[in-house]
């Protein structure tokens, strides 16, 4: 168990350091010179260069790298361009609420999936099932940004229920979780419903039906234990469809976080926000999976004992 975390944890930290060297690279060889960009459009050659100096890029790219590569370890993404403060007291100010609408977002999905797949998948000629198909549909079908302004239209706009953008309490999250909720839903949904129907076919389950337990202790205590497992795995790869649908979702609904932020980070090329947002996503992408591995490790024993 124990070289198995530690093996999990070194690979996250390669993940990390591999695509925080991309994207300093990336940024350097597509953003253009930084000093011209930072420098006013009719800044003198001296001037120019005395930026140079002072952002360090005037000595070589790979003494460059590993200075950017140490200032990251201490959390020291630089200075932004176009806000003039710290790119980490940036990002702490709007990761948080990012983070607050992806979990909103993934406990609604999560709900959903498990109340109404386990529904279909024990009447799957019901109500319950076409529910099921339908909405798995439709999510899929439905990008982010169109779901998005739909529901601004009808519920911000046309019923003046809920606000249309911004961050101004709990009521300011409902339009933009349901967007990211109905993206990421359909996988959940289907596997789900196809594990639960599985495990109800399961040998074990049939005996605990012959003993005659109680229905609910059957579906709910070791029916639903059980076709849970694959959802967890499910959740590892939606993180990804996750993050990048509650980026979108905050642009539609100008929501105050780092997707807002992202946005406009890339409309003023300031490469050294850009360079901290990227990597504290994929950071928090990789520190996820990395949860969600150990948590399969600690509900499938089976796991445990293939990988150690």
């Amino acid at each position: 168990m124990r070289s198995f975390v530690l093996r999990r944890i070194l690979q996250s930290v390669i993940i990390v350091v591999a695509i925080a060297v991309t994207v300093f690279i990336v940024l350097r060889l597509s953003a253009g010179d930084p000093a011209r960009i930072r420098a006013p459009v009719f800044a003198r050659p001296d001037v120019i260069e005395q930026y140079r100096r002072d952002f360090g890029i005037d000595r070589p790219l790979f003494e460059q790298l590993l200075t950017f590569l140490g200032s990251a370890v201490r959390g020291d993404f630089g200075q932004s361009f176009r806000f003039q403060a710290p790119v980490t007291d940036l990002i702490m100010v709007a990761l948080p609420k990012t983070l607050l609408l992806a979990g909103v977002s993934l406990l609604l999905s999560l709900s959903i999936a498990v109340v109404l797949g386990s529904l279909a998948a024990l009447k799957p000629r019901s109500g319950w099932a076409w529910m099921s198909s339908a909405l798995a549909a439709f999510g899929q079908s439905a990008p982010v940004f169109w779901s998005g302004a739909v529901l601004v239209l009808v519920f911000a706009v046309g019923l003046r229920w809920l606000p249309s953008g911004g961050f101004s309490g709990f009521a300011s999250l409902i339009l933009p979780a349901i967007a990211v909720t109905l993206s990421i839903l359909p996988t959940q949904l289907r596997v789900l419903r196809t594990s639960m129907e599985a495990v109800l076919q399961q040998e074990y389950i049939k005996t605990a039906k012959a003993f005659g337990l109680n229905q609910n202790r059957i579906i709910f205590v070791y029916a639903l234990k059980n076709a849970c497992l694959p959802l967890l795995t499910v959740i590892g790869v939606d993180v990804g469809y996750l993050l990048g649908g509650v980026i979108v979702a905050e642009v539609v609904f100008a929501f105050p976080g780092i997707g807002e932020l992202a946005l406009v980070a890339l409309n003023a090329r300031d490469y050294p926000l850009i360079q901290g947002i990227t990597i504290v996503t994929a950071a928090t992408f990789v520190i996820v999976n990395l949860l969600i591995d150990l948590l399969y490790v600690k509900v499938d024993p089976r796991i445990r004992l293939e990988r150690t």
